[in-house]
């Protein structure tokens, strides 16, 4: 491989921004150890509650510390980098005590969450890419969903498809419960009603919403949510492609990049079979609407609930950036 030197023979001040950079670069430096000093215990572990019951939240663990080997990666301190490893580890081991984290990744939870959560993998690994540990952890990551790791069986290889939107180290999750949802209720009750056919509400208003907070009402959304939404693959699971990626970032192996390739298929073939629009929800046959009543609509972060397109369309675009670094096609 050729290399190309820049060789600099004149001397001459730096621009004022780049000064400014450096020097905000030298603050957020100094910065860091107070942070972690008022929101950690010497071991790393976060200074917060002692239980964890929902589902939803190891995300936001790890997202107190993902930017940290970001900056490191743009020019922080040593030290910077050091705290992002020991903050992985510490915040890992927490979740794990907490009944969140298993096997160094979370039990089953839906990918808008997971991706929050692995950015922070996907940062180590560009700032040490010879981490032989981190390495390894990618590889066992990665295994959870190519069919490899049969303690994850959250791969249909038969169907090309994710078996639920809810998946992780323990596999795929189909049954919720009511204690997952607790702490958002009140939260959710503000959103769209997730099912056009909820027994009792009016669903004259195609913008309804419905009270979460109400027993009688969220026993019925969570009946549904566990027949209809939690047994299906959803186009939110295209970030999935992010892990494997990173998998084939650290050895170069094919079987990664095929698995890529063979998912986006699969969605670029349910998107032409629907008429050209992305369904958000394929049922456990592979059929789109199979439990929806036949629609393409109403999946697990779908296009009505709770966020709309912008869950349809990052997902994919992630999948499609994904295939393009291992390829270079377009």
């Amino acid at each position: 491989m050729a290399y190309v030197s820049i060789a600099a023979k004149t001397r001459k001040n730096p621009p004022h921004w780049a000064v400014r950079q450096r020097d905000l670069i030298a603050l957020m430096d100094r910065a860091a150890h107070p942070f972690v000093e008022h929101s950690t215990r010497p071991d790393g572990t976060l200074i917060q509650r002692t239980e964890w019951t929902s589902m939803d939240g190891t995300d936001n663990g790890y997202e107190a510390f993902l930017s940290f080997p970001l900056f490191y990666l743009l020019g922080g301190g040593e030290h910077i980098y050091q705290i992002a490893g020991k903050e992985w580890d510490a915040i890992t081991w927490q979740y794990a005590n907490y009944g969140t984290v298993e096997r160094e990744f979370v039990t089953g939870f839906d990918w808008f969450h997971h991706s929050e959560s692995y950015t922070y993998i996907y940062y180590l690994a560009l700032a040490d890419p010879a981490h032989l540990i981190n390495r390894t952890r990618a590889l066992r990551y990665a295994a959870m969903y190519t069919g490899a790791d049969p303690l994850a069986p959250n791969w249909d290889a038969q169907r090309k498809m994710i078996r639920s939107p809810l998946n992780g180290s323990k596999g795929p999750r189909f049954v919720t419960t009511q204690v997952d949802w607790d702490y958002h209720r009140p939260i959710l009750a503000n959103y769209l009603a997730p099912f056009e056919d909820i027994p009792g509400a009016d669903s004259s208003d195609p913008l309804f919403k419905v009270d979460w907070t109400d027993d009688e009402v969220f026993a019925q959304v969570l009946d549904l949510i566990n027949q209809r939404m939690t047994r299906c693959d959803v186009p939110l699971n295209l970030s999935v492609t992010s892990l494997i990626t990173n998998a084939y970032l650290y050895t170069g192996d094919d079987q990664y990049k095929t698995w890529v390739l063979d998912y986006l298929q699969a969605w670029e073939e349910r998107c032409a079979a629907n008429g050209g629009i992305m369904p958000d929800n394929i049922g456990p046959e592979g059929t789109i609407g199979e439990l929806m009543d036949g629609k393409w609509w109403g999946g697990y972060y779908g296009w009505r609930w709770p966020h709309g397109a912008r869950n349809i369309v990052e997902p994919a675009q992630v999948a499609g950036s994904c295939a393009l670094l291992m390829t270079g096609d377009d």
